[in-house]
């Protein structure tokens, strides 16, 4: 289950893993949702700052430039100061009593991203998370060709839309391409073969066919998956 809206904490249950934005609950929530779920991680964007963080401040005048899509800047990880200011979440997150943390916008250092070249200080971070925390689960969304470098510090790897293809320009909910689908999946599969890392999908519908449909592709695929609506701001609705 992801959200990252503010939901009550009693309403999430039965869930094997659970992806919440870790501001929006104190100790109390965790303890209360892990009382019927499995694992319940912590958000945490690495690649990016949104200007809602509460270190964007600190990190502005050292960020490596605007993402204008998402209204978010490139963070710098091979900066001391910027890797201490995630370090502080991380603690926060771990002194809440979450299980781990959800490592989001990690294709930023991937080779088709703005900075590639920051792979290693990427690399450095987690391991920094893992020598700190070695109990904490660590589920690395997206960096699938990167997964080589980071296999040694995760402990599983989440894809968006591999089933599903949302539109953001036309807010058009739709089923990806066959060829897409298959290239997507055919590397999930040889993370999974190569490195023995559980792979989760996280898909996107609005109608009960659309669910439906994704479900049973997804179903087939065997691995864990999460159907959301775009945006996971509160539990899904489906019409």
């Amino acid at each position: 289950m992801v959200c990252y809206g503010d939901i009550n904490a009693d309403r999430i249950r039965n869930f094997k893993y659970v992806i919440l934005e870790s501001e929006q609950y104190n100790p109390f929530d965790i303890r209360l949702m892990k009382e019927t779920n499995e694992l319940v991680l912590g958000y945490i964007s690495v690649g990016e700052v949104s200007t809602a963080r509460y270190y964007f401040p600190e990190l502005k005048d050292r960020t490596l430039g605007k993402n204008s899509l998402w209204d978010s800047y490139y963070l710098d990880l091979a900066d001391p100061v910027t890797q201490n200011a995630l370090m502080g979440l991380v603690d926060r997150i771990k002194q809440k009593g979450f299980d781990g943390l959800f490592l989001d916008t990690v294709d930023a250092y991937g080779p088709w991203g703005p900075h590639p070249e920051k792979v290693g200080a990427y690399v450095e971070f987690i391991s920094r998370v893992k020598e700190k925390y070695p109990d904490f689960h660590l589920m690395q969304n997206s960096g699938v060709s990167i997964t080589p470098r980071t296999k040694d510090f995760i402990n599983s790897v989440a894809l968006e839309s591999v089933i599903t293809d949302y539109n953001f320009e036309k807010s058009d909910y739709r089923m990806r391409r066959l060829s897409e689908y298959n290239e997507r999946v055919a590397g999930l599969k040889n993370v999974e073969e190569k490195y023995n890392l559980p792979i989760v999908l996280i898909e996107y519908a609005n109608t009960k066919s659309m669910f439906n449909r994704v479900r049973n592709q997804a179903t087939a695929l065997g691995w864990d998956y999460f159907i959301g609506n775009i945006g996971l701001e509160e539990l899904p609705r489906f019409k």
